[in-house]
């Protein structure tokens, strides 16, 4: 409405609230981030445990870094739930000497849904710097 330019940078788990962070040591961003498997899936063809609409798919949480905020190489993943319905999202990072913790908003089997969860989970990658390919 301003008028104003603006950039669209399409990421990794942009499509829901993601985290980057820099590591200074090797001079690289990490975002971590919901993956989505079928985002072009019609609504009415997802299975009955999914949430929402497919982009909102939240069972896993993906890794990846970049040198620019541009490139994104995936690292791996971080967290899955056992379900669709299980979920792993909204989470954040810190890193602590060669390891990365990570703190996720989480659910259950007995979470109202996968957006509601009912955990606070705690993940840490070993020597997640080992995980960079380039």
């Amino acid at each position: 409405p301003a008028g104003d330019s603006f950039l669209f940078v399409p990421c990794p788990g942009g499509q829901m609230r993601f985290h980057i962070l820099y590591d200074e040591p090797t001079k690289l961003y990490w975002l971590l981030g919901s993956v989505a498997t079928d985002s072009t899936c019609r609504p009415d063809r997802l299975p009955e445990k999914r949430y929402n609409l497919p982009n909102n798919e939240r069972h896993i949480q993906g890794l990846h870094y970049s040198t620019n905020c541009f490139d994104w190489i995936p690292a791996g993943i971080v967290a899955k739930g056992n379900t669709p319905g299980e979920s792993r999202h909204y989470a954040s990072m810190v890193i602590d000497g060669d390891d990365l913790h990570v703190l996720s908003r989480s659910g259950d089997y007995r979470a109202k849904s996968a957006h509601d969860g009912n955990l606070i989970t705690v993940h840490t990658v070993q020597h997640f710097r080992d995980l960079i390919l380039i």
